[in-house]
């Protein structure tokens, strides 16, 4: 009785806070939101501690998700683009070979032109697309059925990606249960309030990529890799980011690598055919570098080597940076593919894991959003560092204050002193020590 009235009442208490981040708050109001993200945090650790079912967990993380189904994003511009991109496709256009500012000026564009063009900011009139085909393809669903109304396509946007998360629900439960692993992990995905705010609130393609990708993962360990091989093609195809774990199953499927490899390639080409055109691979190219050579935020180690350039050379190294960091993932990718054993799926999602930390760890710009890839491939290995990251990694919505954006050197060094803490923690032999306090008295398939 004890453990239903906690979980009701802290379930409460994350409505309230939902309500209010989801619908009453800017990010501007830095104090505020971080007050209410780290009640859903604590409310969230609450929960999970509790004797909870599955049922229970979908339940409440639909419930979650439903309350922001009519709320506009409030803490990232993207879903701005996201409509633009859609819309550009509507009236015929490859969102791949213009730049917002190179269409503006020019005469009646569309009809959500003008908002949409204010709302996604500076940086995003600039460049060219970076979103991959089949997110492109759910921009067009979206501004198709939104019909010249941004709230409507908003609501779109959001329908699909709780349709995703659902998806992403079955097959966390499908491969626990395959994998010998307590099914109750799911909730650290389905019930964690970074993965439901930059999802369902704030619109991400995360979602969607996850979905296909653990499909993938699925038809993988069935060993019907031809379907696998489709599934991960979809998977990039939505987000580029889980490209780089593609070849860390090379050892899983030794008879079949050519056959699944080559399918792979060939489905992913077959969803680009539909944009493609003579510019396309110098803009998409030219745009995903800026990831690497301008853009800034929330960094770790980039951030110490570049005061130490600043010291040195007196100027921003990270033109430099960039060819560095991208040699060093290269290198990351190729130890954890073929030099690692990786004979079980289980060493295959911890390798990914380790792909995808040290990429992070590396990068300029780690956006809150990015963790959701990292804290889901997470919960099939021991290690419980990405959680605890999620909840730390909003402290970088205190650079968007009221007097403009700027980031607060003080807030970094607090969530990465204790990430990287808690990550050499687990790293020296603590692993599954937070997962097994949280699953000690459950069974595996309650």
């Amino acid at each position: 009785m004890r453990n239903l009235s906690i979980i009701l009442n802290t379930s409460f208490c994350s409505i309230l806070l939902y309500l209010l981040i989801g619908f009453d708050l800017d990010r501007s109001d830095t104090n505020l939101l971080i007050f209410s993200f780290s009640g859903l945090f604590l409310t969230f650790i609450l929960i999970m501690f509790q004797d909870i079912s599955i049922r229970s967990i979908f339940l409440i993380g639909i419930i979650f998700r439903l309350i922001l189904l009519f709320s506009i994003p409030n803490l990232s511009q993207d879903f701005y683009r996201f409509i633009w991109d859609g819309n550009l496709q509507l009236i015929g256009l490859n969102p791949y070979l213009y730049s917002p500012n190179q269409l503006f000026n020019s005469d009646y564009l569309f009809y959500l032109a003008s908002d949409l063009f204010q709302g996604m900011g500076s940086i995003s009139n600039e460049n060219y697309s970076n979103y991959p085909p089949v997110s492109q393809f759910v921009y067009f669903i979206s501004a198709y059925f939104g019909k010249n109304n941004l709230f409507f396509s908003i609501i779109i946007l959001k329908i699909i990606i709780i349709f995703s998360e659902i998806g992403i629900f079955y097959f966390l439960c499908k491969l626990f249960n395959l994998l010998k692993l307590p099914i109750k992990r799911v909730g650290f995905y389905f019930l964690n309030p970074l993965i439901i705010i930059e999802l369902t609130g704030n619109l991400h393609g995360e979602g969607i990529m996850l979905f296909f990708f653990l499909s993938g993962i699925y038809m993988l360990i069935k060993n019907r890799f031809f379907t696998s091989s489709l599934l991960f093609s979809i998977s990039v195809a939505s987000k580029l980011i889980t490209l780089m774990l593609i070849p860390s199953i090379i050892k899983r499927n030794k008879k079949n690598n050519l056959k699944f490899y080559i399918s792979f390639i060939l489905f992913f080409i077959v969803l680009w055919i539909p944009f493609l055109e003579k510019n396309l691979y110098l803009n998409y190219i030219s745009t995903l570098m800026l990831w690497f050579n301008k853009f800034e935020f929330n960094a770790s180690i980039y951030y110490l080597i570049r005061e130490v350039g600043f010291y040195i050379k007196g100027y921003n190294i990270i033109q430099e940076y960039s060819i560095v960091s991208i040699l060093i993932l290269i290198s990351v990718i190729i130890y954890f593919s073929f030099f690692k054993e990786n004979k079980s799926i289980k060493d295959i999602l911890t390798s990914q894991l380790f792909i995808l930390s040290l990429y992070f760890f590396i990068s300029t710009t780690v956006h809150p959003w990015y963790l959701i890839s990292l804290v889901t491939i997470c919960l099939f290995t021991p290690y419980f560092y990405p959680i605890l990251w999620s909840g730390l990694i909003f402290l970088s919505y205190t650079s968007y204050g009221s007097e403009g954006f700027e980031e607060k050197p003080l807030m970094i060094i607090i969530e990465y002193l204790l990430v990287f803490s808690f990550f050499i923690f687990e790293i020296k032999g603590n692993k599954n020590m937070i997962f097994n306090a949280f699953v000690k008295n459950l069974s595996l398939s309650k």
